[in-house]
């Protein structure tokens, strides 16, 4: 029989009761060993609900519970399941009902945004920033266009609140880069950079005079050297010197693995990256966590973009080509093993649908990018490659036509209906359905006079209709 967590059973905020939840904490790792997710994740909650702080012994086991669950195909929480754990008026049982939602859905940033503001009420600062670094790194994933500015202003805000200037100003950054010309966001930037330097230097310390300061001249030259662009290869050196002694004397602490593989990486260099893929190859061996072994596969493609960069720099073009090709195939093999990790994300399957299309996989692709376009965050490139794929496959022109006619159903931004009506167009000249055809590249030129060679088409249409 499950339990279910009980926020009366928990000590107010002020009172984290050290101790308490030890009991339930031992079962849950007991129980997480036989793989029953779900109720290891119930028994962490009601742990958790006993001493809401303990970040090492629950929260972040709990996530692991969450993550091999989600890994196994388990689905987020139904419509009795959200009902089950309501939050009340007091932060803790809001923290559980949130926390309980995430570890159904793991990748979810509105239960963590939720998960983060109940932290916060609940004055925890450690699992608040650590769920913090969860939420920016959820963001730093995602290409500019399709980052939350409104989540990374919170939580820039929720950062420089706890005095985590680096992680601040990493958030702020982001945030940068989904306007760059925004003014107060860049003022907000250097002035995260200059209270990170403060801060590090004692200089806004109570009592704190500067000859104190002077004393810690080489942590000054680290946080100026900090905020370069380009880091010197001295200090990213003693980055490596320093996160490598602190992993060996914690080598199975999350953390302290993720630091020093971070201050490898640093280095951008195959020597370097390989020790840091070493690194984390050990960790997935350990602990059997994916989120290892799927950074291990962001390396080897790190380095096969660089080997291509490399090649267009020589000038070779059948070494560029084989270059291009051997990246893709790596990719296609990286996103393969991460679908069949994680079956039920749909922005994996689009990730494997492009890799699949480029190399003339188009049953494969045609499969995935259908499974992809159900995500809305995708469904219109995913039904614009499928078209094309429907079209490679030569026999489909009329599934690619109804493909993007139903695409052209949604809401479009410009550029989207713009190329979805000019592959309509091109498919309807080749299924000599010209009157179709002139409809949608009568529409590209209104949009865009310029836009690829719709308007010469668009005349000999009208041409030939006479």
């Amino acid at each position: 029989m499950t339990t279910t967590p009980n926020p009366e059973s928990a000590k107010t905020k002020g009172d984290p009761a050290k101790g308490k939840g030890k009991a339930f904490f031992d079962r849950a790792d007991q129980v997480a060993e036989t793989g029953s997710w779900d109720f290891a994740i119930e028994l962490y909650l009601e742990g958790i609900l006993r001493e809401p702080d303990a970040l090492d012994r629950g929260h972040k086991p709990l996530r692991e519970a969450a993550l091999q669950r989600k890994i196994k195909g388990g689905k987020p929480a139904g419509f009795f399941e959200k009902n089950k754990y309501k939050a009340g008026k007091d932060a803790l049982s809001q923290l559980a009902a949130a926390e309980y939602l995430l570890s159904k859905d793991p990748g979810n940033e509105l239960h963590m945004e939720q998960f983060f503001k109940a932290a916060k009420a609940s004055e925890l600062p450690d699992v608040t920033k650590w769920i913090l670094d969860m939420l920016v790194e959820s963001q730093r994933q995602k290409p500019a266009k399709g980052r939350n500015k409104r989540l990374l202003q919170e939580v820039t805000k929720g950062f420089d609140d706890l005095q985590e200037f680096d992680q601040a100003i990493v958030a702020c950054a982001l945030l940068l880069e989904v306007d760059r010309n925004n003014n107060t966001i860049q003022e907000a930037l250097k002035d995260l950079q200059t209270r990170r330097t403060i801060h590090k230097g004692g200089y806004g310390d109570k009592g704190t005079d500067f000859t104190k300061g002077v004393k810690n001249i080489q942590d000054q030259k680290d946080a100026f050297e900090k905020d370069e662009l380009v880091q010197s290869q001295d200090f990213k050196l003693r980055e490596i010197e320093k996160k490598r002694t602190e992993y060996l004397e914690t080598p199975t602490v999350p953390g302290k693995i993720n630091a020093y593989v971070d201050a490898l990486l640093a280095m951008a260099d195959d020597g370097y990256e390989n020790e840091a893929a070493d690194v984390l190859l050990k960790a997935h061996r350990e602990t059997n966590s994916y989120q290892y072994r799927m950074r291990v596969g962001e390396i080897r493609i790190r380095q096969a973009v660089r080997r291509v960069r490399k090649a267009k720099e020589a000038g070779d073009k059948a070494v560029i080509t084989e270059a291009i090709r051997a990246q893709v195939q790596l990719e296609l093999e990286e996103f393969t093993e991460r679908a069949a990790n994680y079956p039920t994300d749909l922005s994996i399957k689009y990730e494997l649908g492009r890799r699949q299309y480029a190399l003339g996989q188009y049953d494969s692709a045609i499969g995935s990018l259908q499974q992809a376009r159900r995500d809305a965050r995708h469904a219109v490139r995913a039904n614009v490659m499928l078209a094309k794929a429907f079209e490679k496959k030569g026999m489909h022109d009329r599934e690619a036509a109804d493909t993007l006619e139903e695409t052209l159903k949604g809401q479009l931004l410009e550029d989207q209906e713009k190329e979805v009506r000019y592959l309509l167009g091109l498919l309807y000249i080749k299924m000599n359905q010209l009157q179709q055809a002139e409809q949608h590249l009568s529409r590209v030129t209104q949009i865009d006079y310029n836009y690829e060679d719709a308007r010469t088409r668009l005349e000999q249409i009208r041409a030939k209709m006479g």
